[in-house]
């Protein structure tokens, strides 16, 4: 199993904070950590962990942290989310992030259950931009001058992709191998499956 996903805990918090305030990881991010402190860090975590909206894990490589993945804007009547992620280890980064994206696409359709995923990029972004360029992955537009940062405005990229589109292409990984490195049980989320339609 190249991957492992694990839920964040308080323990992670000064981890995350490093990684989350690496020039190397923010530069394309849309917002930036001002004056975070590991107990800030910590009351971050405890705030994620009551939202319905949000889901999002430690990725882990042979036993080791590498990077983060999160899953935003989880809509349940809508069956959409958004998500991002970032491999921190170069280690990792160069063995194995390219496989990632299967792990992701697998848990947002058939774990979370949603209908559609759509992603944003920043410009600049140009190594992740042309793996969904890459992957066919349907590019919508540009939104222009969108994002405030480094004393300019940036455009956006935005992408999305539908499970019937993802569900019709090859995958290296039969489904149960990517699932079963989320979480026992979340991989297989009934109530996400079932698409919350009566709530």
């Amino acid at each position: 199993m190249p991957f492992r996903f694990r839920h964040p805990t308080l323990d992670d918090a000064a981890l995350l904070l490093a990684w989350r305030t690496d020039p190397a990881i923010t530069r394309f991010m849309f917002t930036d950590l001002e004056g975070a402190t590991v107990e800030t860090q910590r009351a971050w975590l405890r705030g994620m962990a009551g939202r319905a909206d949000v889901r999002h894990f430690v990725i882990e490589h042979r036993d080791r942290p590498v990077g983060y993945l999160a899953y935003s804007e989880i809509d349940r009547v809508n069956r959409r989310c958004s998500s991002g992620s970032y491999i921190v280890d170069p280690e990792a980064r160069r063995g194995v992030a390219g496989l990632l994206y299967n792990f992701i696409m697998d848990y947002c359709f058939h774990g979370l259950g949603m209908n559609k995923m759509v992603n944003q990029f920043m410009e600049g972004n140009d190594a992740v931009i042309a793996i969904q360029r890459r992957l066919k992955i349907r590019e919508v537009g540009v939104l222009r001058q969108h994002v405030w940062k480094h004393g300019r405005f940036h455009d956006v990229h935005l992408f999305e992709l539908l499970k019937s589109e993802w569900d019709a292409r090859p995958h290296p990984f039969p489904r149960e191998r990517t699932l079963a490195a989320f979480p026992d049980g979340e991989g297989m989320d009934r109530r996400a499956n079932s698409c919350d339609m009566d709530q």
